[in-house]
């Protein structure tokens, strides 16, 4: 899967299909990355944090393009 990232929904649904990819609980990742459940939720449902909305603005001032490429399976 290729995926342009340009918004923290964007980054969320990445991480989602990631997780569901692998077959992964929000509860089992959160554990895995040593946060709360709630944080993987609100990042999925691509809630942005006030330092998420400035790194997006200032890689868009930038003229960065950010993308993905995950492996499946």
């Amino acid at each position: 899967m290729r995926a342009n990232i340009t918004s923290p929904s964007d980054l969320g649904r990445l991480v989602r299909h990631i997780r569901q990819t692998h077959e992964l609980t929000q509860r089992d990742l959160a554990a895995r990355l040593g946060v709360s459940q709630r944080y993987l939720y609100e990042l999925e449902a691509g809630k942005p944090k006030l330092a998420d909305e400035r790194y997006f603005s200032l890689i868009r001032s930038l003229g960065i393009d950010l993308s993905a490429t995950t492996r499946d399976g």
